[in-house]
């Protein structure tokens, strides 16, 4: 090479560089405006309030209030199932002014009088030993709505996925437009195949409403047992993220670790749901451990490439969110979603097993696909679950297909 073409080496070299990071980036906008355009009717999520908390100049947002030493944080829980009693038990410790709504008289006079939940987890006290906070029921609108007017409030969503939309817009007029919403549920809203923050933004018909969005490998009766659990919160504006690790980390037996990545960790709580019900299959076709680490993890490497396509984090999936997650539900008995794919295995028909209990995998299952032929992604262990799910193949037929597909050159 002549001295001349060794001098522009280096600035050719540099300009490529630079030209894969910038095609880089705009694929990375192709995608996330790909999910918007697939997971949102109102299109107005993009709003120029969560534009600058993303570039980090929304600085009065940021200023601390000063408080009264003696200030409790307001937290209304939604939902009186499992998980919403285990999240108030949770608020409680922390010290926290805890109200939970149900619909149910009888249920909420029994919190209110004997401290349990008859329903659900009723041996464990919802009395916090050595703590000054309790744990009230409420049953009617009139006492939600006061509850909601309490400036700065954080309401728990702990619903149902399916009810969760049309709940908020039946609703939406007692819910504060600052309040904070927690989102505990991991599922996704099968009726428009949304992520559950559009879902519960376009029932509220706003664009601005503050989310963030729980999830973390959590059986609620662990929590009411004491065991040391570990959770991620994660919201486009990190204070708030923030606001949530305070006020449920008690540093005992629950931490709360933040994340600025909504849509990774709602893709890891929702489509573990799936892989799962291919876990119980894995255990219902009779193979051991071997088996069931590699189904695992390379489906964690799946649910990873479908976070990329959608504008997620990979790390995310790494993480509490994602593997720890999927650990829990496809390595215990517990997790109905493997249970489901245990008895799917032995033959009993889908609409048998829902009849027992809600199993969000299921329809997950479908969502999935659809999020992987939106985003071009191949992602075998999906798609022969969600094949097995509908009988399209026999579990013969899956396993073959699976240990039998060519290698990448």
């Amino acid at each position: 090479m002549t001295t001349k073409e060794l001098n522009i080496l280096p600035a050719v070299t540099v300009s490529f560089g630079l030209g894969v990071i910038f095609a880089t980036h705009l694929l990375r906008l192709r995608d996330r405006d790909r999910l918007r355009k697939a997971c949102s009717r109102t299109q107005k999520h993009l709003t120029k309030r969560s534009q600058r908390a993303a570039l980090g100049i929304d600085l009065a947002s940021y200023i601390p209030l000063w408080r009264d030493k003696n200030y409790k944080q307001k937290v209304v829980v939604l939902g009186a199932g499992a998980f919403g009693t285990a999240m108030a038990y949770a608020a409680a410790q922390g010290g926290n002014d805890t109200v939970i709504y149900m619909r149910d008289a009888d249920q909420c006079a029994t919190i209110n009088k004997e401290h349990r939940n008859p329903k659900y987890l009723s041996d464990f006290p919802l009395h916090v030993e050595g703590g000054s906070s309790e744990i009230r029921g409420i049953c009617t609108l009139q006492e939600l709505e006061d509850e909601l007017s309490t400036p700065g409030v954080v309401i728990l969503h702990a619903l149902p996925c399916q009810l969760t939309p049309p709940w908020f817009k039946e609703h939406k007029d007692i819910i504060p437009k600052d309040a904070l919403i927690v989102v505990t549920a991991k599922g996704l809203y099968l009726r428009t195949n949304q992520l559950m923050g559009h879902a519960i933004l376009d029932a509220l018909d706003r664009a601005d409403q503050p989310l963030a969005f729980l999830s973390g490998p959590s059986f609620a009766e662990e929590i009411m047992k004491g065991n040391p659990t570990t959770l991620v919160v994660a919201s486009d504006e990190l204070f708030q993220a923030v606001r949530v690790k305070q006020m449920l980390s008690n540093f005992k037996t629950v931490r709360v670790f933040t994340s600025d990545d909504p849509v990774g960790v709602q893709l890891g709580g929702a489509l573990k749901n799936p892989l799962a019900v291919g876990a119980g299959m894995v255990s219902g076709m009779g193979f051991g451990t071997n088996t069931l680490s590699a189904m695992v993890t390379r489906a964690s490497s799946e649910l990873r490439q479908l976070c990329i396509a959608m504008g997620g984090n990979p790390r995310t999936i790494d993480g509490l969110a994602g593997m720890g997650d999927l650990m829990l539900t496809c390595f215990s008995s517990q997790s109905r979603n493997q249970r489901c794919g245990q008895r799917l295995m032995k033959g009993e028909r889908v609409e048998d097993i829902q009849k027992d209990s809600t199993v969000e995998g299921i329809a997950t299952a479908d969502v999935a696909i659809v999020y992987a032929d939106m985003c071009g992604l191949e992602l075998p262990i999906f798609r022969c679950v969600h094949s097995l799910i509908h009988k399209k193949i026999t579990p013969e037929e899956a396993v073959l297909d699976l240990m039998g597909r060519r290698s990448r050159k």
